[in-house]
């Protein structure tokens, strides 16, 4: 293996076996291989790719698609049917809710043990202690079975032990999605300094929003195998096309809460005309002005604002963000108003929906959230186009004589 790569996955496959009941699993096992009373279910199938040294990439696909295999045997928790996983460098996983802790034994347990599997001494791991106490914010329940710990408590001691014994290659698997606010932007910022160490990420997300801003390449699995690899725009949005096909958009309804409550809350949204006019019927071809009243409760740096237009046939027709224009809104706590003007509104007549959210500096996460929060509608009083968007353009037409112009 090459001394830039960190990860390697040639060839692997991972088959189950499938009983239609436990009757057909005892049969098994006495008759051998003379008969077969189970279906093979191949997880994986000749899955195949290399990660680079100092590489964030980001895996994204349905439930079922294999994303949670192939990272489990990429850490060794499973082993494959066929292939093989070369790694350069000390990994660190937070799969699973808990995954490798003992629920009977503490806290500061589990977390000795975890560094005695990542190859650490008891006195390394005892002098890592404080860092995992102080990232982890559980306070006494460090010393209390893990068998007590809420969901929460779980996902912030596997990921302050994930973290704090200095990989080489760290690889997060949806585990985040578990723990508040404030603890998935404490989260994000030591991945942010992990990927400025130049270190290496996996991160799997169902979120393709968060992968597009935190990855440099993404990886979409289908049927346990890679569908599609490269740039991390290109492949997200192939795969957010694909999923419009395979099902509705379900509305997001999003209620992130911080410890001290919460941080950021839209308040209402209201359109505009050129003369500060707020209606909801504009004629085709004026601007338009989305105004966004909100309240930041907490001072939070980078706050990235955002909207998002759909059609009535669920359609995304564009979604815009503070980051994307490289526009610094305020960071202070107060109440805002947040601007979006639309210089000519080209879209055919029709009822149009707003979705407009705000989100923490790398857009990953979800501050609030509202969506098709409100709409308006574009009239026109002659038939000038079919479609969605209206494109300026010019008609010619010549005649020809075999090749030549006449």
């Amino acid at each position: 293996m090459s001394s830039d790569i960190a990860i390697s996955v040639q060839n692997i496959s991972k088959s189950y076996r499938m009983y239609p009941s436990p009757q057909d699993r005892l049969k098994q096992f006495f008759v051998g291989s003379k008969k077969q009373f189970f279906k093979e279910f191949w997880a994986l199938n000749n899955v195949s790719f290399d990660v680079r040294k100092g590489e964030s990439v980001g895996i994204i696909g349905k439930n079922g698609s294999g994303k949670s295999t192939i990272l489990q045997i990429i850490t060794g928790t499973l082993k494959p049917t066929s292939g093989e996983v070369k790694l350069n460098g000390k990994v660190s996983a937070l799969l699973e809710l808990g995954s490798g802790f003992n629920p009977e034994f503490t806290g500061r347990e589990n977390a000795i043990m975890n560094g005695a599997i990542m190859g650490l001494t008891q006195s390394e791991m005892v002098d890592r202690l404080p860092l995992i106490e102080e990232f982890a914010e559980i306070g006494d329940f460090i010393d209390q079975p893990v068998k007590t710990y809420s969901s929460g408590m779980f996902v912030r001691l596997a990921f302050a032990c994930a973290v704090n014994v200095n990989p080489d290659i760290l690889i997060v698997d949806e585990a985040l999605a578990v723990g508040d606010m404030r603890f998935q932007l404490k989260c994000i910022d030591k991945m942010k300094s992990f990927k400025k160490e130049g270190k290496t990420i996996l991160f799997v997300s169902h979120d393709s929003y968060a992968v597009r801003n935190f990855c440099d390449q993404a990886i979409w699995m289908m049927d346990g195998q890679v569908h599609l690899r490269g740039d991390v725009k290109t492949v997200t949005e192939q795969y957010q096309d694909f999923m419009k096909y395979e099902a509705s958009r379900e509305e997001v309804q999003v209620e992130q809460r911080s410890q001290n409550g919460v941080i950021l809350s839209i308040d209402n949204i209201t359109f505009i005309d050129r003369t500060r006019v707020q209606k909801e019927n504009f004629k085709f071809g004026d601007p338009i002005t989305v105004v966004v009243e909100y309240t930041l409760h907490t001072e939070m740096k980078g706050i990235v604002g955002g909207i998002a237009l759909y059609d009535k046939q669920n359609n995304y027709i564009c979604g815009l963000n503070t980051k994307l224009d490289s526009y610094a809104i305020p960071s202070q706590p107060g109440k805002y108003m947040l601007e979006l003007t639309y210089d000519q509104m080209n879209l055919l007549p029709g009822t149009y929906y707003v979705d407009v959210g705000f989100f923490e500096s790398s857009a990953v996460v979800i501050l609030d959230y509202k969506s098709r929060f409100d709409s308006f509608r574009i009239d026109s009083g002659e038939y000038i186009a079919e479609g969605i968007t209206y494109l300026p353009h010019q008609w010619k037409c010549e005649g020809l004589v075999g090749h030549a112009k006449v």
